[in-house]
């Protein structure tokens, strides 16, 4: 649409100066008819529908956006036991796509004049603290980016049966205890934190709480009548459950609202995805000023560190990536956010200079991410080639470089074990004919994936069964990473990704570390309304192989590996991964309180299990 526009001034200016003859310069163009995108609907309704059956999904729900009108939305699946149809205002969770939803709010007072990107936050937020000094540097822009150097995010009290407000204040409560895990504005790696905290700016800014100021400028504004924070149980029916097994299962509040939290449906997001086809206007109404698209659209990450091809990540303000690949791939610029709140996925993506864009929303335990990203992918490549923007779809990659004999020093280079947050833990070893064999961590033991891998003329070892994937070591930064490249989303293009960071043994454990392995440690701060307390305690497990460090498994963390060797009374983060499986780190202090070790957390307290006593 940007395009078509430029050629049209220019061609007038070029009119006007005697460029262009005066009988040619006064023939109208003739107008195209716009495409019916029936092709694009038939393929997107496929897809849609092999991915239901592929995940087990419940139901789905799909809008297409093309010049500011929603040209396709359909719903796909069930909403009840008896199998009725979602309708075009049954609401899903977006999940992290409420980030640039926070992000626009932020804009907004940049375009107002009374946030800089550039400024200090505890310029706006001045009770922020951390216990790193650093944490002064921290700009606005950085939350935006994902490189603040927050740990990650504070699970306390972030999912319930009901909204428990206050999360934000806890998560503020929790980073006043936390360390940065890297310098301000180094690296850029997702962070849920950062949103939450641009949610609090927002309120210290505007005087009025997150979610009103959302509402009132944005919400009602772009008519997404559809579209709230769960403040309340919603009304039954109206937002798309996960069904499984026959059963509809339980309503999950997420109350971490600036990160994670807007129900809404593919018609409301429609709306907003106008605001980035129409440079900040809808029907009208100036939601953004052409200045804030332009700087959310910026690539943030060229100063972060780099590892391989751009993958799913290229932030911006906001956004995922500034270039996704699925459209990179077919020489067309796109901008995508995916949401990740289980049992919901969501893709919010756009094609800017042609005024499309695709908003798709599953529900089903068994979705992912991925899979809500690849259809988005697929609907918006469609549309590209139905509108002409493309010639055709992109091929599908296929084929590997030749084979190479590997080195004993090809092998040392890449062998060894990588450790990474929320992700599988990693072993490198040689296997026979100098091939490599990759080993994960479950259940306390390395267990071998099937197949090896074999050095081939790129430099990466490639596997002999998953096609298209290779792994190969990097060194940046004083640090080995391992770097995994594998076909992604719609299988046109290669990604790549650092997926471990090499960790050699270090000193061994204390007598006081030795005594917490295998204990059991048990919330003890929680809201009682808080779903944590279902879930199993936290653990500490040994990393065969690798001494010194530690496994906490378990609420209120994931899986994250630590340093257990800086002291008896703390265990610290040490990972330093680009993008992704680097993020939601932790330290883990202990501390004597009534003759009792008790762990905190982030936010969190925990007690031993062993001195809880039993109910009757």
């Amino acid at each position: 649409m940007r395009i078509v526009k430029v050629l049209t001034a220019t061609m007038a200016s070029v009119a006007a100066l005697g460029g262009v003859p005066a009988a040619h310069a006064s023939v109208p163009a003739k107008k195209q008819p716009p495409p019916s995108f029936s092709a694009t609907i038939k393929e997107g309704r496929k897809a849609v529908r092999a991915e239901l059956k592929r995940t087990k999904s419940t139901s789905a729900s799909i809008a297409l956006v093309s010049n500011g009108k929603t040209v396709w939305s359909q719903t796909f699946g069930r909403v009840n036991t008896a199998g009725k149809k979602p309708s075009s205002t049954t609401r899903y969770g977006i999940g992290s796509v409420s980030k640039m939803v926070t992000a626009m709010a932020v804009m907004q007072l940049v375009d107002a004049g009374k946030i800089s990107l550039d400024a200090p936050v505890v310029r706006y937020v001045p009770d922020f603290s951390m216990l790193s000094p650093q944490y002064k540097q921290i700009t606005v822009r950085m939350l935006l980016n994902h490189s603040a150097g927050l740990p990650g995010i504070d699970l306390s009290n972030s999912l319930s049966p009901q909204w428990i407000p206050g999360y934000a204040e806890v998560a503020m409560a929790g980073l006043r205890n936390s360390r940065l895990k890297t310098t301000p504005g180094a690296m850029n790696v997702y962070c849920n934190d950062c949103f939450t905290l641009a949610g609090v700016l927002v309120e210290r800014v505007s005087g009025v709480p997150f979610q009103d100021y959302v509402t009132k400028n944005i919400l009602k504004p772009l008519g997404m009548s559809h579209s709230t924070y769960p403040t309340s149980v919603p009304a039954q029916g109206t937002v798309a459950p996960a069904i499984v097994d026959g059963k509809v299962q339980p309503w999950l509040n997420y109350n971490l609202f600036a990160s994670g939290a807007l129900l809404s449906t593919p018609r409301d997001m429609a709306r907003m995805a106008r605001v980035f086809t129409g440079d900040g206007v809808v029907d009208g109404k100036r939601i953004l000023s052409s200045s804030a698209i332009q700087q959310m659209s910026v690539d943030q990450t060229t100063t972060t560190l780099r590892v391989g091809t751009p993958g799913e990540f290229r932030y911006g303000l906001g956004w995922d990536t500034v270039q996704d690949p699925a459209l990179k791939a077919a020489g067309v610029l796109g901008w995508t956010k995916g949401g990740d709140a289980a049992p919901y996925r969501t893709t919010f993506a756009i094609a800017p200079d042609q005024g499309l864009a695709v908003v798709v929303q599953v529900v089903g335990v068994e979705s992912t991410f991925q899979g809500a990203r690849s259809l988005g992918q697929t609907v918006l490549l469609n549309a590209l080639v139905e509108t002409g923007a493309v010639k055709k779809m992109p091929k599908q990659v296929s084929g590997m470089p030749l084979k190479q004999k590997a080195t004993p020093r090809d092998i040392k280079q890449i062998s060894g074990t990588f450790l990474a947050s929320a992700a599988p833990q990693l072993k490198v070893t040689e296997a026979k004919g100098r091939s490599l064999k990759l080993a994960r961590l479950t259940g306390g033991k390395w267990v071998r994936d099937p197949g090896r891998y074999e050095l081939r003329k790129d430099g990466a070892f490639w596997s002999t069964v998953t096609l298209g994937t290779s792994i190969r070591s990097v060194r940046a930064w004083g640090r080995t990473y391992l770097v995994q490249r594998s076909i992604d989303g719609t299988g046109t293009y290669s990604a790549d990704l650092a997926i471990g960071q090499r960790t050699r043994p270090g000193g061994p454990l204390s007598p006081a570390w030795q005594d917490r392995v295998g204990q059991m440690w048990l919330l003890a701060n929680e809201d009682p309304n808080s779903r944590l307390w279902l879930l199993a305690g936290l653990q500490f497990a040994a990393i065969p192989g690798l001494s010194g460090y530690l496994m906490a498994q378990g609420a209120p963390v994931n899986s994250v590996p630590f340093d257990a060797t800086t002291s008896d009374n703390a265990g610290t983060m040490f990972l330093q991964i680009p993008f992704f499986l680097g993020r939601d780190l932790f330290d883990f202090n202990f501390s004597m309180q009534g003759g009792e070790e008790l762990l905190s957390v982030s936010s969190s307290v925990l007690r031993p299990a062993a001195t809880v006593p039993g109910l009757a």
